[in-house]
């Protein structure tokens, strides 16, 4: 087998230091010796065993060996690749699906309702045109909006939706419907990838990938600059929920008029309309509380939501803030710094307020329960943050039901994985069942998600 052309391998290592990935000296070494020495090992199977240290790096590393050394197909091969579309079109107008009948959107791709289950995966390319991929994404829409949009152009929504209806309704096997999951993930990861591959080639730049890549990095291990882009995403994510229907305050100087009140003043003043009666402004949700396990694993990600906290501030009357390790302490008047250094501040010195520095989830509780709860709002919404480790101490989940029945909704943010949550040390499973819903909040993506299910 051809050893790689020395540019090419100069090229993509360039290109994986661009989006983050961190590649010593060493590791070229060791990646430009094994490419002489077994060159009948595939180079890409050689260069992503020796220079991918984390398996969440894998994906970025699939990308960037397309782009940078598969290449990118040119626009005018994809022209030719357009034509093939609209004859693909014509031969399966007649066909059809689970789903039914479908020719997409009119973008000249094919409709996956069209074509059922029945996929190559050599040609999933070919579902939906360059030239609409490149319009999409030189629009200036977010990235999750490009990747929404083209698949609702191969009708992908209601494609899954067929096959969901399918397998309730028993006309799936078992094994048909596990086939049509992996096409779905598939299909998912190869549109994002198509996204990203163009945005970067319509920029001429590796940020686009970058910025997809920390989405799904773990919020402890985000780089200075990385921290800033989630940061600026939050910040944009809340500009979005204040325009939200019914999430905002009202735009009124003094609010809404209250025509009822007028009518009911008026006639105490002989139908004399003098006086404008109005609304009180009231945000959709009166109070939230927020309570941060801050023990060393968990400083980083308190950053984060506290951030986020302050961004939305204007959405609910009154926001509280706690912390704790084995006891709790108020920081409520810190979190309106912008840059967040009286947060930081009141996190490194987590020794002087706490008593053993192990977390206590029991004992956190109870002292909410008996010290804190009659100062909470009835329609209160309470966020916790914490890994649920407890040091083998008492969980005393009787304190944490009194919490969520006097309050409206509790949410729970933990960082860990899912199957994490069900160790021995572990209290999730103990409060899991007083919880609103439970959420893993480890990457920006899960925040993100989280952002648009709670406020």
């Amino acid at each position: 087998m051809e050893t790689m052309d020395g540019w090419v391998f100069i090229r993509l290592v360039h290109a994986l230091r661009q989006v983050s990935l961190p590649i010593s000296s060493q590791d070229i070494l060791d990646a430009q010796t094994c490419l002489v020495r077994y060159p009948d090992i595939p180079c890409k199977q050689i260069l992503k065993s020796l220079l991918i240290h984390r398996p969440q790096d894998a994906g970025i590393f699939e990308t960037v060996w397309k782009i940078a050394v598969e290449n990118a197909e040119s626009p005018e091969m994809n022209d030719s690749l357009d034509a093939t579309h609209k004859k693909n079109i014509e031969e399966n107008r007649d066909s059809q699906g689970i789903g039914g009948q479908g020719a997409g959107r009119g973008s000249g791709g094919i409709s996956l309702t069209a074509i059922g289950d029945i996929l190559d995966h050599c040609h999933i390319s070919k579902l939906i045109p360059f030239s609409r991929l490149e319009e999409l994404a030189s629009s200036g829409a977010e990235y999750e909006e490009v990747v929404k949009t083209v698949l609702a152009d191969i009708d992908y929504y209601t494609w899954i939706n067929s096959f969901d209806l399918a397998y309730q309704r028993g006309t799936l096997s078992e094994d048909e419907w596990y086939t049509h999951q992996n096409n779905r993930a598939f299909i998912l990861r190869e549109i994002q990838q198509q996204v990203v591959m163009i945005q970067v080639k319509l920029e001429n730049s590796w940020k686009p990938l970058v910025q997809q890549h920390w989405l799904f990095k773990a919020l402890s291990s985000l780089s200075e600059e990385e921290k800033e882009l989630v940061k600026t995403s939050i910040r944009k994510w809340a500009r979005k929920l204040a325009l939200r229907p019914g999430s905002r305050w009202k735009s009124y100087n003094k609010g809404t008029i209250d025509i009822g009140r007028i009518v009911q003043q008026s006639v105490q003043w002989e139908g004399v309309l003098f006086h404008l009666c109005y609304r009180r402004k009231v945000p959709r949700a009166p109070e939230l509380v927020v309570l941060c396990d801050v023990s060393n694993s968990m400083a980083t990600f308190v950053e984060f939501l506290i951030h986020l906290v302050t961004c939305l501030r204007a959405r609910f009357r009154k926001i509280r803030v706690f912390f704790f390790i084995d006891s709790v302490w108020d920081v409520s008047e810190f979190v309106w710094d912008d840059d967040l250094s009286g947060v930081k501040q009141e996190i490194k010195s987590w020794g002087h307020k706490a008593s053993s520095g192990f977390s206590d989830y029991g004992a956190v509780f109870k002292e909410l329960a008996e010290n804190k709860l009659s100062e909470v709002a009835s329609r209160a919404i309470l966020i916790i943050l914490g890994d649920g480790k407890n040091n083998y101490r008492p969980a005393q989940p009787e304190y944490f039901a009194q919490i969520s029945e006097k309050v409206r909704k509790v949410f729970w943010l933990n960082p860990l994985e899912v199957k994490e949550w069900s160790e021995p040390d572990n209290v999730m499973k103990v409060y899991q069942n007083n919880c609103s819903k439970v959420y893993r909040c480890r990457t920006a993506s899960d925040l993100q998600r989280i952002v648009k299910d709670v406020f």
